[in-house]
């Protein structure tokens, strides 16, 4: 018998009512220079998940960088502070949990070697309360 998966859990039948997936991509094509895969306010979260792999034919490797953000939705709008960048291989993929920082943060995904078409990016990110 396979496990039951309820709405807000990950899986393996585990109920997580605390959790929300907030942006995924399944691929997304990295543009060659830079792509912004999500700009999220997170204040009503405690913490972050961000989970990504490199798709396996993709021609090199991808940066993917999280910052916070100053004034969002403004002509002002700016990144303040890299929280984390991590390069994934092709092939390669990550998890990582971060603690919510500040109210807005934007997670963005580049060629390690820009420009360079071509990266399928698969993504997740889910915001927990507890």
């Amino acid at each position: 018998m396979s496990p039951r998966c309820w709405p807000g859990s990950i899986g393996y039948g585990r109920h997580m009512p605390h959790t929300k997936l907030l942006a995924s991509g399944n691929p997304i094509d990295v543009d060659p220079v830079q792509s912004e895969l999500a700009q999220l306010d997170v204040s009503a979260y405690r913490t972050i998940r961000l989970s990504a792999g490199n798709g396996a034919g993709s021609p090199g490797p991808v940066v993917v960088a999280i910052s916070q953000i100053d004034q969002p939705g403004t002509p002002n709008a700016n990144a303040i502070a890299l929280v984390d960048s991590f390069t994934l291989a092709p092939g390669e993929s990550a998890s990582r949990v971060y603690e919510v920082l500040g109210d807005v943060v934007a997670f963005l995904a580049q060629p390690e070697s820009p420009p360079l078409a071509g990266i399928g990016l698969f993504f997740t990110i889910y915001g927990r309360t507890d």
